[in-house]
């Protein structure tokens, strides 16, 4: 394992996963300002229209009719997570079964979970599935619901970056607690929100956060009609029913 960075390193939040939740999907912060948080990072567009994947400061949108795309700076994003991304360790992965798996070999590689992680894991998948939650025109549908209308992708013996996520326990109302994975394949033809996958092997580099900004929307009426204070953990169960 190689140590390379320990300088301060960011993470941003755009927004509340408890607004996904509550069915407001109206995008708040520009692409253009997302990409100055960082240089890697998982979100969704305006209106819940896909999964997103930024890496090394590209950021591609992969859509339920299979489609992917480079958004405009001026398009929108209701909430996702960014990172300053500058690992702090490099080390290889292989023979990794499942995504369960993936998490047990993570506990012992970086076992404090008190910290916000960020991962990149490039490398050659023998199996990836993959889902896309489809464009919702209105508001008022929570996520879980949503959800029910996704599209899942499955491909076998495929090359890409697996991206994404591990956050404390304490996010929860701000974020969603435990892992978050993205992935694009090689040639950025393919993306998603990761239901599971199998690592034939690949080249892993993750950062900790030691200092988390949430950048909130501008507009006054963002939070119309939504209690914060509530507890949304029965919604989030629904919502990450599959990953």
């Amino acid at each position: 394992m190689t140590k390379t960075d320990s300088r301060r390193i960011t993470f941003t939040q755009i927004s509340l996963f408890s607004v996904l939740l509550g069915g407001h999907y109206g995008g708040t912060v520009s692409v253009g300002e997302a990409k100055s948080f960082g240089n890697l990072a998982i979100a969704t567009m305006d209106r819940l229209d896909g999964e997103v994947q930024m890496i090394d400061g590209v950021l591609y949108q992969a859509c339920a009719d299979g489609r992917v795309r480079l958004p405009g700076d001026a398009e929108t994003i209701p909430f996702g997570t960014v990172a300053d991304f500058r690992p702090e360790h490099e080390l290889k992965l292989d023979g990794i079964p499942s995504y369960e798996a993936f998490e047990e070999r993570m506990k012992d590689i970086c076992p404090g979970e008190d910290f916000p992680l960020a991962i990149r894991l490039a490398g050659r998948f023998g199996f990836m599935k993959v889902r896309t939650v489809r464009r919702q025109e209105r508001d008022g549908v929570g996520l879980a619901e949503a959800a029910k209308d996704e599209a899942v992708f499955e491909w076998k013996d495929i090359s890409g970056d697996l991206i994404g996520f591990r956050l404390p326990g304490y996010v929860a109302g701000v974020n969603a607690p435990g892992w978050h994975l993205h992935f694009m394949d090689a040639d950025r033809l393919h993306g998603g929100h990761v239901v599971n996958f199998a690592l034939s092997g690949g080249d892993l580099s993750f950062c900790r956060a030691n200092d988390y900004r949430i950048r909130l929307p501008d507009t006054p009426d963002a939070f119309a009609g939504l209690d914060l204070n509530r507890d949304w953990s029965g919604d989030l169960k629904k919502a990450e029913a599959e990953r």
